[in-house]
This record gives structure tokens, sequence and C-alpha cells, in this order.
């Protein structure tokens, strides 16, 4: 299993449904029987399950303060600017760090990846959705061993003599 395919299996915590079996599945609650076609979790469909904690984390943020933040599915982005007045030049105070993002956070139980797994403190360059971002050059380039991954893909397909994709 690749690390994206295990990243999502992580995020979602779901049972696998081969497409075959979509159409049998039902699913039981309060007394009535829902036909489904996606695995479920309480009343929303697994494509959409991160979307409402991870909102409601956002807004919890945005009422401390902290703005702006952007997710995927479980992944989040957390941008910061200096602020207004720098007490010298060169130094640059911030309104909040990582630690005031974790301040708010533990106590409602909000799990993150560990820094050094899946993260990293503030800083002018960073990894999200398996791209580096770098902001003092406006560039986003795929990092050295996505790179390698795609290439690779790329020559086995192009080497087929009826190249094809689904």
């Amino acid at each position: 299993m690749d690390a994206a395919t295990l990243d999502m299996v992580q995020a979602y915590h779901n049972s696998l449904i081969i497409p075959a079996h979509k159409k049998y599945l039902e699913v039981s609650w309060q007394n009535e029987i829902y036909v489904q076609h996606n695995a479920v979790e309480g009343l929303s469909s697994v494509g959409g399950i991160q979307g409402t904690p991870a909102d409601a984390c956002i807004e919890i943020l945005h009422a401390h303060g902290i703005s702006p933040v952007f997710k995927w599915v479980d992944d989040f982005v957390n941008f910061r600017s200096p602020s207004i007045l720098p007490p010298q030049p060169d130094l640059h105070s911030f309104e909040y760090s990582l630690a005031a993002i974790f301040k708010i956070t533990d106590p409602l139980g909000i799990p993150w990846h560990l820094i050094l797994k899946k993260g990293q403190d503030f800083g002018p360059t960073f990894k999200y959705l398996s791209f580096i971002w770098n902001l003092p050059n406006c560039s986003v380039p795929l990092p050295i061993d996505k790179c390698a991954k795609v290439l690779q893909k790329f020559k086995a397909f192009i080497s087929q003599t009826l190249p094809r994709v689904s």
C-alpha cells in the first residue's frame, strides 16, 4: 500500500465494499432501513465524513483569530503574517504560534499527526497536498520522490503499444 492510499485509509477508517456489493448495502437506523451506495458513518456518506468536523475546527480557529486556515479532507494548512509593527528591522512578531493552535485544539480532543510524521511549524516553505509550497519564490514544485513516481507511471504508460486511460 503506497503512502497516499495509507493516508486515505487512516483518514476515513471505513470498511471497503466491492462495487458489485454496493447495491445490496443497507443501513438500519431508528427502525428504518436505508439503501446506500457508499459505506456510511452515522448519517453521512463516507466521502464527506471529514468535512463537518474539519469545518468546525476551522471555525473554532477563526473565532480565536487564527486565519487563514485551509483544508483538504484531513490536511490543514495555516498561514500567518507578521504583526504590523516589528520590534526591530528583520525581526517580526506574530499574533499566534503552532503552540497556540494546539492550546485551542487539544482540550477539544482534535487529533493531529505528529509534526515529525506529517507537518511542520510555520515557515516560508512547506509541504501540503504532496507539493512543496515555496512562498518567497512563488513556486510549487513536486518533491523529488513524487516526481520520480509520476515519471515512472508516465514511462510505463507511453511504453505500451496501445496506451489506454481509464
